[in-house]
């Protein structure tokens, strides 16, 4: 290997090096919950639809209080007293989509689209004129019963992003809330908690009550088990986030027991 080949290589790995390191500081400093957390909320009309741009262009700071409730009265109960849990600020609307996910999920499909996603995600940052965020959150809302490009929701802890399908109805913000809540948990490093062949919550992790005699019928949802368990065979969904609680293995992956040690 000559120089120069050397030096390259050096160069690669000493800002891979810095990277990784700035993640690691990025997870733990959010971990602490020592102070809030920074969210860009961004409102993508994913259908052009009139309503739709109506809709989202009256969505302010205050459209996502049931967001900071919910994670203020979860956290309460672990110790942990924040106040508000998330500093959310609305990013200009735009119909500009992110990349699509891909259908197949092979580890290279999802590479590639990982790698397209934070660089959309960088310029989309660099674009809003805001402060710099922990998390941005890009919600691509469509009509109720509408098509829209993106089939699920999602998460991703590396990267600090989320991309949620929500609905352009006022009479779905409380599920808007719910999967925008769910999937800021998987952000901050909280697993699914529920059978994806049949999307019932696992138990115990996926239980808000695994510990409750009888077991059935439960009363609330664990957030990331996703649905309320009413028998062994039945289960319903929640109507909003008071209906759902983080649970004890939801708040082990989040860092909140970590905090009441160090306390």
């Amino acid at each position: 290997m000559n120089v120069f080949k050397l030096i390259r290589v050096v160069a690669l790995l000493s800002i891979l090096f810095v990277v990784l390191v700035g993640t690691w500081m990025d997870e733990r400093r959010l971990a602490s919950w020592q102070r809030p957390v920074w969210v860009t909320i961004y409102p993508i009309v994913a259908n052009g639809d009139a309503d739709t741009w109506n809709y989202a262009s009256h969505l302010d700071e205050t459209s996502f209080e049931e967001i900071n409730r919910f994670f203020q009265r979860d956290l309460q109960l672990y110790g942990i007293s924040l106040t508000p849990a998330f500093n959310f600020q609305i990013a200009p609307l735009t119909e500009e989509l992110p990349p699509a996910i891909p259908d197949r999920h092979s580890p290279v499909a999802i590479a590639i689209w990982s790698l397209k996603m934070r660089w959309w995600s960088w310029i989309m940052g660099r674009k809003d004129g805001l402060i710099s965020p922990d998390i941005q959150m890009f919600v691509l809302y469509h009509a109720v019963g509408g098509e829209s490009e993106m089939k699920i929701s999602v998460g991703m802890r590396k990267g600090m992003y989320g991309l949620v399908k929500g609905y352009a109805s006022s009479s779905r913000s409380s599920y808007n809330q719910m999967v925008i809540a769910h999937e800021l948990l998987h952000v901050l490093g909280a697993t699914d908690k529920y059978v994806f062949s049949t999307g019932d919550p696992e138990y115990p992790s996926g239980y808000a009550a695994p510990d409750q005699r009888p077991l059935f019928p439960q009363t609330q949802a664990e957030i990331m088990g996703g649905k309320i368990p009413i028998s062994a065979y039945q289960t319903a969904l929640p109507d909003s986030l008071e209906e759902c609680r983080i649970g004890h293995k939801t708040a082990e992956e989040i860092g909140l027991f970590d905090q009441l040690i160090d306390h």
